[in-house]
């Protein structure tokens, strides 16, 4: 899915920092929403928006929130004016392009801006059926009456098609209003013939019943012609652009096949600006970072379904891409700021046809998104884990801290919290501002600046591109890997930031201009660290620590990959704990390095990260060729309850991590302030590093609270290393206290009667708290279908449910295979009402419920999104639902209260039974949900959620 922070909007450059810059305290970035409705439910109502800018184009200009100045892209086109992207192509792999926006029609030579405009998501698949006009010049399409059919006729000869076009099936408002009436439930007729330019659509776009002065429109690659549907009998274009794809099924006679193709989430308009607007919002000289490059406009996602990807939509936009370029002769720069998390490093299938796509196309660099996942080490999603991509990460850039102001120093730009790291993988290569005020389709007005890797990943695509156009006009062609290489080997690292968080840093582009015309060569090679799991990961990775003298010892082994003749290397450590091979020659082999570690460097709780990095001896002016990177993580023991006092800098972050063993009734890690205090946030990761699957991220601080904590419950705790980030604002550094304590006493486990199971792991006597509480009553079952079919199942909450709470497990296996996996929750009139795409092979939608709506079915649907064209025959999950009531039922203990406190000692177990509920009447396969909380001070407690099984 696009990797997307939340928008932020304000109506002047200090109100609009204070938003975007996250002055309240750094926020976890969401998942993205296709729409991003103001509410769970969506209503057939007005779209409520302003129809005004976040603040006016002209200022947002001025005020450089188009950042080029980080990577330097103001000052190359000041120097090289023609070295601006023209002649060359950049494919948007993306939600679409709207291509209405003034930033997306010419390019500074007065060329299209945009080359073609492809659907390869299905959704605007426009479904067709033969028509036949009534004698008085009508025509029938479902149970609307067009009149004009003549403007047809007078153009085309029979057979002639028609099919509905239904705002519905788009989501919510307002992008789903596409006429801008205020409803989302209006329907439009097309018809479809073909005449003598070809097949052509004809539609009421005023809503007036009539052809009469409608256009016909053809194929966007045909002629780039595109409309609106206007609100009544208004002049005036309307909120979304559309243009159309038209094809042929190979039947005799031929039938058409109708796509309309437009961007009702405005993440991918945003991302072109990114990378090539020119004159966005009709400002001259308002720009992206190529405004010379033309665009291939590629929707790969369905924005109903939250943003997600489908089966084989992202291989089949990349080989449409390949073959296009390849037509027109054009360089290609492919800009995919999309992903999900990773569950095993090295092991997705999209990586592989990435990296065997560049391979075969080794003129074309494929530049992705890294993921917002962070701040967490080994987060970075794929298939930005792809080898031979360009990786990209997130600064935040300084301008929307603070507005420039005469004499006052820019704040400088801080590495993004929310931006994903390496860890097993050598990932991120670069950095790249990762917030921008940028082309939005009209319907998304007010929401310009956007936040992410995803905005990241374009300013990479874009220079690239600057690039690529600097060398074609002087008559050089380069390959991916020496752009990918010159950005690299210029790059600037991003203070107090490792490899980890930034790869080689921020990339300039003059610099790296410069490295191209000193005709440095740039060799490609595979790396693969030697971890006996039998997955491809790229780096050393050390999350326990040194277990055992076996631990100080990696081997990794690196194959040269374009068969470029033998070098001699040169290898430099960049920290004296890892000892490594002075001189390698690859001599065309593949060839095994063997690093040591020095154990006694690596004691103290911690991260350490190291790279060993080959130079070539013949010029080392070139940049490292590649790197070894290694990471060990010595962490904290929790023995005893861990608490640290820390001052941050602005925008710095604290790692913390944290050893879990076995057999503990969870973890409790929490974060303080002073009462007057710069806010700060607190993030948690799982052993695995992905963010915790409950709540994963509080911020305390500012007009927040003072204190919070995140609870990991008994039933989901892991024994493994945990990390806890704090995060400093952006603007200011900040004080804090962090705590971590595993709870004495654990629920072990709810049992019949119900029965609470507690257990004292602590080596004291204790005395505890229990309460129980009636959640609501859940189901749970193993799902799936055929192919890549979504599976789709009604559900009636029962009328005491104020929420539903859908839980998906997927196999890590059947994870590798995707590109996405939709989880999406519908009305009885077809309309979306949440939808909550996996980022990991285990997620949660909550779809919330208010008392109107307490008995209304509901449709869910799993959508799996493969990354090959020929799906596998079947797949499977595991689906739990859970009915939450508004208000928990707390529970008496028998013979007691409420609660009930008891003694344990060292290592015993106790059970406490409470009073049953009266039977509710629940419906069949639904059994009661409980939670069970056991505290031995206010602050430290274990909380377990289940049904009530057999007394263990």
């Amino acid at each position: 899915m696009p990797f997307t922070l939340r928008r932020c909007a304000a109506a002047a450059v200090p109100v609009l920092v204070a938003a975007c810059a996250a002055g309240s305290a750094p926020q976890r970035p969401p998942r993205p929403a296709a729409t991003a409705p103001a509410a769970t439910r969506a209503r057939d109502q007005s779209a409520e928006t302003s129809r005004q800018p976040a603040l006016p184009p002209q200022l947002a200009m001025l005020a450089g929130l188009m950042p080029l100045r980080t990577i330097g892209a103001d000052t190359f086109r000041l120097h090289y004016p023609d070295a601006d992207g023209r002649g060359v192509l950049i494919g948007i792999l993306d939600s679409g392009v709207d291509p209405g926006v003034p930033g997306l029609r010419t390019t500074t030579t007065g060329q299209p801006k945009l080359l073609d405009v492809r659907d390869f998501s299905g959704e605007g698949r426009i479904p067709l059926m033969p028509v036949e006009p009534d004698l008085d010049g009508t025509v029938s399409v479902g149970d609307r009456v067009l009149s004009g059919f003549g403007r047809v006729a007078g153009m085309a000869s029979p057979p002639y098609y028609a099919g509905i076009f239904r705002e519905v099936v788009l989501g919510s408002l307002p992008a789903a209003d596409v006429d801008g009436n205020g409803r989302f439930t209006d329907e439009f007729p097309v018809l479809v013939a073909k005449g003598a330019s070809g097949w052509f659509v004809m539609t009421d776009t005023d809503g007036d019943g009539s052809l009469d002065g409608e256009r016909p429109v053809h194929d966007f690659g045909v002629a780039g012609e595109t409309f609106t549907y206007r609100a009544g009998r208004s002049t005036e274009a309307g909120p979304m652009t559309i243009a159309v794809n038209l094809a042929e099924r190979g039947e005799r006679p031929a039938r058409p096949v109708l796509d309309f193709v437009f961007d009702n989430s405005g993440h991918g308009t945003h991302v072109a600006g990114i990378a090539a607007g020119r004159g966005m919002f009709g400002v001259e000289g308002f720009d992206g970072v190529a405004p010379g490059a033309q665009i291939l406009a590629l929707k790969i996602a369905n924005n109903a379904r939250g943003g997600i990807s489908v089966t084989g939509s992202m291989l089949r936009a990349m080989n449409y891409a390949a073959a296009f370029a390849q037509r027109r002769g054009l360089p290609l720069v492919l800009n995919l700021s999309f992903g999900i998390g990773n569950e095993r490093e090295g092991a997705a299938a999209i990586d592989s046809v990435i990296d065997v796509f560049a391979l075969k196309h080794p003129g074309i660099l494929f530049v992705i998104s890294a993921g917002n996942d962070g701040p967490g080490i080994s987060t970075l999603g794929f298939p930005g884990s792809a080898a031979y991509a360009v990786s990209v990460c997130a600064v935040f850039p300084g301008v929307f801290v603070r507005p420039p102001e005469p004499g006052v120093p820019a704040a400088p730009d801080v590495m993004g919290w929310w931006s994903a790291r390496g860890g097993e993988l050598a990932k991120p290569d670069l950095c790249a501002p990762g917030v921008a005020f940028s082309n939005v389709p009209a319907w998304h007005t007010g929401e310009e600046i956007s936040g992410g890797t995803s905005m990241a990943a374009p300013q990479i695509s874009g220079a690239a591109a600057a690039l690529q156009s600097a060398m074609r006009q002087r008559g050089r062609a380069v390959r991916a890997i020496d752009l990918k290489q010159a950005l690299m080997a210029t790059a600037t690292p991003v203070p107090n930031a490792t490899v980890l968080d930034a790869g080689a840093g921020i990339p300039n582009l003059t610099a790296a201009f410069q490295w191209l015309l000193a005709a440095h060569q740039s060799g490609l090679y595979a790396v693969r660290a030697v971890t006996g799991e039998g997955r491809a990961t790229t780096a050393a990775y050390r999350r326990g620590g040194l277990a055992s003298p076996a631990d100080t010892v990696q081997r990794f082994v690196v194959t040269s990959v374009d068969g470029q003749p033998a070098a001699r290397l040169l290898v430099r450590p960049d920290a004296p704990w890892v000892r490594a091979p002075s001189v390698i020659e690859p001599g065309g082999a593949p060839v095994t390095l063997t690093l040591t570690y020095d154990a006694a460097a690596l004691r103290d709780p911690g991260l350490y990260v190291a790279t060993a990095w080959a130079w070539p001896a013949t010029d080392t002016t070139a940049g490292p060729s590649f790197g070894l990177t290694n990471t060990v993580i010595v962490p904290q023991s929790l023995d005893a309850p861990y608490t640290v006092r820390r001052r941050l800098r602005a925008g710095e972050i604290a790692r913390y991590f944290l050893a879990v063993p076995p057999g503990v009734g969870g973890l409790v890690v929490s974060v303080e302030v002073a009462a007057i205090s710069p806010p700060v946030s607190l993030y948690l990761f799982e052993p695995s590093g992905r963010p915790y699957r409950g709540t994963n991220s509080v911020s305390v601080g500012g007009n927040d609270s003072t204190g919070a904590a995140l609870v990991v419950s008994a039933a989901d705790v892991r024994p493994g290393v945990y990390e806890a980030v704090v995060v400093a604002p952006p603007g200011e550094p900040a004080s804090f206290t962090v705590r971590a304590v595993l709870p004495p006493v654990s629920v072990d486990a709810i049992a019949a009667g119900p029965t609470a199971v507690l257990r004292n792991v602590s080596a004291a006597r204790l005395r505890t708290t229990v309460r129980m509480d009636l959640m609501g009553a859940v189901s749970a079952r193993t799902v799936g279908a055929v192919g890549a079919e979504p599976f789709k199942l009604w559900t009636t909450p029962p009328a005491w449910a104020g929420t539903v709470a859908v839980e998906v497990a997927l196999p890590a296996t059947m994870w590798d295979q995707l590109t996405d996996f939709g989880v999406t929750a519908f009305d009885g009139a077809g309309r979306r009402v949440k939808d909550a795409p996996l980022n990991y092979a285990l997620g949660r939608m909550q779809v919330e419920l208010d008392s109107t709506d307490a008995t209304t079915p509901l449709l869910l649907e799993l959508l799996p999104a493969f990354t090959h064209l020929a799906p596998p025959a079947s797949w499977s999950a595991e689906l739990r639902i859970e009915y939450l009531r508004r208000e928990p039922h707390p529970l008496t203990v028998v013979g007691g209260g409420l609660g009930m406190r008891i003694e344990l000692a060292p290592g015993a177990t106790e059970r406490v039974r409470f009073e049953a509920v009266p039977d509710s009447g629940l419906a069949p396969g639904l059994v009661p949900l409980y939670e069970v909380r056991a505290a031995t001070d206010p602050s430290t407690w274990s909380v377990r959620q289940g049904t009530a099984g057999a007394t263990p």
